[in-house]
């Protein structure tokens, strides 16, 4: 009996502790939901992005993940922290919500993987707000009133969920379509982080896109159906090499047409620079040809090997336009009589040299006109193109001298020069339609630098008619020994007697010399002289402020070792290119300098060292700005510039960061010192390299006192 009721007893035990599968679950402890605490009603002015804060707690002390779902959830963001804000700030008059009441429906969602995720139904009421504004935020770059401004914004790329969600306006493939994580490099390396560039919270980069590796990610985005409003579409963007598959473009699609034509393409050379680093990867097509009109934009990364990464931000459209400029958009323009090479004739086209738009050509884009080119009315320039049936032309206009005053007007004595902004050479020949002149009259096409100098004049010999007839007309000059240059082309009509005009349109630049009808006019070929050569900067621009007082230009090693004071690897150079090393891509005149790679090799990129010191000069108070080209270094000091005085103590130093850039690459390596207080006295410069180790190299050119900042 004893032994039976010790059993039992056991038993009681056993089950008043809840043992063994046949217990009650309810009485098994259960985890607690997080708690989301009611904000009460939320009401937010419009153009503000910041919404809420709420307060979310987890009484079992679990970490939980905070979402959005409900009609209108991708409107927004919610952070680790609570904080919900606005993708894009709210516009009161055309309100973004599903039944567009202004009153934003959401439901935020707490989940801590344990318990029944808790959720709370939101009701956000926009309000109008008249004085309100966008919040000017930005990191490492420079930006104007017209950057945040609600209606200029293209894409800002702050919140990617929206935008894969929103099919209308955005066309994503690849890496772009299936993660939202686009930018892993920019915020997960604390390295690159500090640096990265960006317009309001996020930049991209398809760097470690969804922590995919740096080059192997591909993919596109494209913007539907932007209406052009402004003068320009300015964006931020690195990486790739130069090549075709990294990039931007901007697409049209013609009227009755479903087959889209590029416009312009951009594709960013700096392979160093996984993420945006400041204002010089600012970068802007031109649209003032296409306001009005409505475009695609499409940024692709095609390349999934060496340099296959883009990194970008904040597309916008503005009339003041940032950084390089990526070309001038044209739509396709009719040609009438003669046959054109199809798109590049359009996207190769010098600034503007259509001709549709003499007034803004003038006002605007910096064409100068004399004479008769002076001052012009919408068809001033048109002369007999606009009245003769039998004209040719590209577009609705082309210009002939011939009766440019208006029809009854003398059609020989109208005398003038139309002048272009400097452009980049970046093809073989450069075309253009060209009728008029006779033997030695003065009228036709120059080539020239910036400063204005002549490389190179054409005069046509055809006389009458006075317009362009067909294709017979076309005309190419050879200015393949100009590639990377900038110079300027300059109509003229200097001749006041018999076959004193000439008829012009469609200038553009191409790897082929257009001659459709097999009797097109060769113009010429530019042959550079060293004289000619050291005027001219490719890839970089130069005006002639930058020859005035020249300090050092290194176009000959030997010419400048007799004259700068020269150590180590620089001394007793063998021959001009001595100490040219890898660098070339970019240079004023003959040569620049690079220690990387100089005296044929002879060290490697890194070991070579050496100073150069110039002679004494006395900063003119009119001229107080010491400008220069410059890269390599890793800012640490070793490599660089100084400015000295007549003893030789230290007024300013210069150390560049650009390691990954052997050679200067563009206008983007500009430096200037200002020695506005050193002006009367005398002073000179050092350039040094005093690193045999990493990033032990730096490449320089043209060092010349100036009257404005180059930088």
């Amino acid at each position: 009996m004893k032994k039976l009721l010790s059993l039992l007893s056991l038993t009681v035990v056993l089950a008043s502790c809840g043992g063994g599968n046949g217990g009650d679950p309810s009485a098994l402890p259960q985890p607690h939901s997080p708690v989301i605490a009611d904000p009460g009603a939320i009401s937010v002015p419009e153009l503000t992005r910041d919404v809420t804060k709420l307060s979310v707690t987890s009484p079992d002390g679990n970490a939980f993940k905070l979402s959005l779902t409900g009609p209108d959830a991708a409107l927004f963001s919610i952070s680790g922290d609570g904080s919900i804000r606005f993708a894009i700030p709210p516009n009161f008059l055309a309100p973004a919500d599903a039944d567009k009441d202004n009153t934003y429906q959401v439901t935020a969602v707490a989940d801590d993987s344990y318990s029944t995720p808790s959720k709370l139904a939101l009701s956000i009421k926009v309000t109008s707000c008249p004085t309100c504004h966008v919040a000017n935020k930005s990191a490492h770059v420079t930006t104007d009133d017209t950057t945040f401004v609600d209606e200029n914004v293209i894409a800002s790329f702050e919140f990617p969920a929206q935008m894969q969600q929103d099919k209308v306006k955005f066309t994503l493939t690849g890496a772009f379509a299936n993660t939202t994580n686009w930018n892993n490099l920019e915020y997960n390396n604390a390295t690159l982080a500090p640096i990265a560039a960006r317009i309001g919270d996020a930049s991209v980069t398809t760097c470690e896109i969804g922590g995919g590796g740096c080059d192997a990610p591909t993919g596109s985005i494209t913007i539907n159906n932007v209406t052009i409003t402004k003068d320009s579409i300015t964006f931020l963007m690195s990486g790739g090499n130069g090549g075709p598959d990294v990039g931007a473009q901007v697409l049209y699609t013609p009227p009755g047409s479903s087959v889209s034509q590029v416009l312009g393409t951009y594709n960013p050379n700096s392979c160093g620079d996984p993420v945006l680093k400041g204002d010089q990867h600012y970068v802007n097509f031109d649209t003032s040809g296409l306001i009005g009109e409505k475009v695609q934009i499409k940024i692709f990364d095609n390349a999934s090997s060496g340099c296959g990464f883009v990194a970008f931000d904040h597309f916008y459209q503005t009339d003041k336009p940032r950084g390089a400029n990526a070309g001038v958009l044209t739509k396709p323009l009719a040609p009438v009589k003669v046959t054109v090479e199809g798109d590049v004739t359009f996207q190769k086209m010098i600034p503007f040299a259509s001709f549709e738009n003499p007034v803004d050509m003038v006002a605007k884009r910096g064409w100068v006109g004399t004479g008769v080119f002076a001052s012009p009315t919408a068809t001033s320039w048109q002369g007999t193109t606009g009245t003769d049936a039998n004209a040719a032309r590209v577009g609705d206009k082309a210009i002939s001298t011939c009766e440019i005053g208006g029809p009854g007007t003398p059609c020989d004595s109208p005398t003038g020069t139309l002048t272009s902004p400097a452009f980049k050479v970046t093809d073989a020949y450069f075309n253009f339609l060209m009728h008029g002149g006779g033997a030695g009259k003065k009228v036709g096409m120059r080539i020239m630098d910036t400063l204005g100098n002549v490389l190179l004049s054409y005069s046509p010999d055809s006389c009458g008619p006075s317009f362009i007839q067909n294709d017979d007309d076309w005309t190419h000059i050879d200015v393949s020994a100009l590639n990377t240059a900038y110079i300027k082309a300059q109509l003229f009509d200097e001749e006041a007697s018999g076959c004193g005009f000439v008829s012009t349109d469609q200038w553009y630049q191409s790897a082929n010399a257009w001659n459709p009808s097999g009797k097109g006019k060769d113009g010429g070929k530019v042959t550079l002289t060293p004289e000619a050569t050291a005027k001219l900067g490719f890839n970089v621009t130069v005006t002639a402020d930058a020859f005035t007082q020249v300090i050092g230009d290194f176009d000959d090693a030997v010419a400048a070792a007799q004259v700068w004071t020269a150590t180590g690897d620089f001394a007793n150079p063998a021959n001009a290119d001595a100490w040219k090393g890898v660098s070339g891509g970019a240079r004023v005149g003959a040569r620049a300098v690079s220690t990387c790679e100089m005296n044929g090799n002879s060290k490697g990129c890194d070991a070579s060292t050496g100073t150069l010191t110039s002679p004494l000069f006395t900063v003119d108070a009119s001229r107080p700005f010491l400008n220069f080209l410059m890269s390599g270094g890793n800012a640490n000091g070793t490599v660089g510039l100084k400015v000295l005085d007549a003893s030789g103590s230290v007024l300013a130093t210069y150390a560049p960061n650009s390691c990954g850039q052997s050679s200067i690459k563009d206008d983007g390596n500009w430096v200037t010192i200002d020695l506005t207080a050193q002006a009367g006295k005398q002073a000179k410069v050092q350039i040094f390299d005093n690193e045999s180790g990493g990033c032990g190299f730096v490449s320089f050119d043209h060092v010349y006192m100036g009257a404005v900042r180059k930088k």
